[in-house]
């Protein structure tokens, strides 16, 4: 099939080389470069990288205006794919290819519509989640599902891997269903509206740890934002991220219950950095003081002394 991919993350890499094997992209369309590092140098997103060395046509709009949609039109492509493109699209452009397009989301849609499935659903504690690929709607996440594919997420997991999980996933399963659709071989099934969920835009300051919150709840941000935006807390006013934390299974929280929720009670070689939350405590297993690199507990007490009985705020 003749297609037009929309992606910017690293997390549809996998499937721009599984299209690129078994079809004909006809174009990609990302997000415009951003700006990194402190010389804020403009620098171009895996998509774009990936579409300029194996030298496919590239668009990088901050909008897609009607000139765009012309050329676009013109390549007289059958199908357009977006996963993890970024920016919402207008009703104009539902028209530039034969068939119309299909949307590659990292939940079990009705769950988990919207900008941030795969963090969302760490935080809310879920022990699964999916790939979904659904026909492209007006309204966001809302189009009929063309096939789905669960997995498990482990308590290990955490954002990075469970990105991991989905573009495997979705580059193993684009073909097969994009071969259906070619055959007219392929069943639509409408999302029921009563199961549909949200999820959030997430900004900077989500990732403030509220230490008064449940242990599990601390754990689970944690593994969420460890890509962005980091969950984090403050020690003597200088900013603490904290990348890998875990439940204590080994010391009685009743031991501490005088301890104010937040209390560094063990910051040593022999038991690590523990802190009290509302009900457990909690091992901090990799942080990052501010403008330093991030170091496992070990080096980080080496580095950072007093630790003991100080208190993330």
């Amino acid at each position: 099939m003749k297609i037009i991919f929309l992606a910017t993350s690293q997390i549809a890499l996998l499937v721009f080389y599984s299209l690129l094997k078994n079809h004909d992209i006809k174009a990609v369309i990302t997000q415009p470069d951003k700006p990194k590092g402190r010389t804020k140098e403009l620098i171009p997103g895996p998509i774009a990288k990936a579409a300029e060395k194996e030298n496919i046509t590239l668009y990088k709009p901050n909008n897609i205006d009607s000139k765009l949609i012309q050329n676009l039109v013109k390549l007289d492509a059958d199908i357009f794919i977006t996963f993890a493109y970024g920016l919402i699209l207008k009703k104009e452009f539902f028209s530039i290819t034969k068939l119309g397009g299909i949307n590659i989301h990292p939940s079990l849609l009705p769950k988990l519509r919207g900008p941030s499935p795969i963090r969302t659903a760490i935080l809310q504690g879920l022990s699964k989640s999916g790939v979904t690929i659904q026909k492209m709607k007006l309204k966001v996440d809302s189009g009929d599902i063309l096939y789905q594919q669960a997995f498990d997420i482990l308590p290990e997991d955490d954002a990075v891997s469970i990105e991991e999980k989905v573009s495997s996933i979705a580059a193993d399963i684009i073909n097969p269903v994009l071969l259906k659709i070619e055959d007219k071989n392929i069943k639509l099934i409408p999302q029921n509206d009563s199961d549909v969920t949200f999820c959030k835009l997430f900004k900077k300051n989500d990732g403030l740890i509220d230490w008064n919150d449940k242990g599990k709840n601390i754990v689970n941000k944690i593994r969420a934002l460890i890509k962005w935006p980091i969950a984090y807390s403050f020690i003597d006013n200088s900013r603490i991220n904290i990348y890998k934390a875990s439940i204590n299974k080994n010391l009685s929280l009743n031991d501490f219950y005088n301890f104010e929720n937040g209390k560094i009670i063990f910051a040593d070689k022999t038991n690590g950095i523990i802190v009290k939350a509302s009900d457990s405590l909690i091992n901090i297993e990799s942080l990052q003081q501010k403008g330093k690199k991030i170091l496992d507990w070990k080096d980080f007490i080496n580095g950072y002394r007093d630790l003991f009985l100080k208190k993330f705020e």
